[in-house]
């Protein structure tokens, strides 16, 4: 058994990447914002960070002439809440949710007091801020479901 994969083997993989541009492709013909996120996520694109948040800012200015609960400058919002879906995790406990038992490797019994067990930063509960967390939740399983629904059309699963 050698180290380096055969030919066959990096065809393989070739063929793997192959796929999930064709996939992502699809998806962005019926879900740009989706796919950005997706981009942005696991992708590292940061370069789409800031047209991300312009559309994510023109969908709530959009939504709040439908309903007026959702109060707030749109824009600033969609900064905040893309920074917090993208790198949300509570910084006191790493994302755990517990507290760390101070001097060892494990964790105590004790909910985090900043993010209450959640593992994420909190942020502003207001109306606006939770319907952009919802959206910004449903474009992630929108990328994923399609991204999924592609590939395994692809690869016959």
């Amino acid at each position: 058994m050698t180290d380096h994969p055969s030919i066959t083997e990096r065809y393989i993989t070739a063929n793997g990447a192959t796929d999930v541009i064709t996939a992502a492709g699809w998806v962005a013909q019926r879900h740009e914002m989706a796919l950005m996120l997706w981009a942005v996520m696991y992708q590292g694109k940061t370069s789409q960070k800031h047209r991300l948040a312009e559309m994510l800012g023109d969908h709530l200015n959009r939504a709040k002439e439908k309903r007026k609960t959702l109060k707030g400058d749109a824009w600033k919002i969609a900064r905040e809440m893309l920074a917090w879906h993208c790198e949300g995790v509570c910084t006191a406990c790493d994302g755990r949710g517990y507290e760390a038992i101070q001097g060892t490797p494990s964790l105590s019994d004790n909910l985090c007091s900043h993010c209450h067990g959640s593992g994420k930063r909190p942020y502003p509960r207001d109306a606006a801020h939770v319907w952009m967390e919802q959206e910004l939740n449903q474009l992630s399983a929108i990328a994923a479901n399609e991204m999924m629904k592609r590939l395994a059309r692809a690869l016959d699963f």
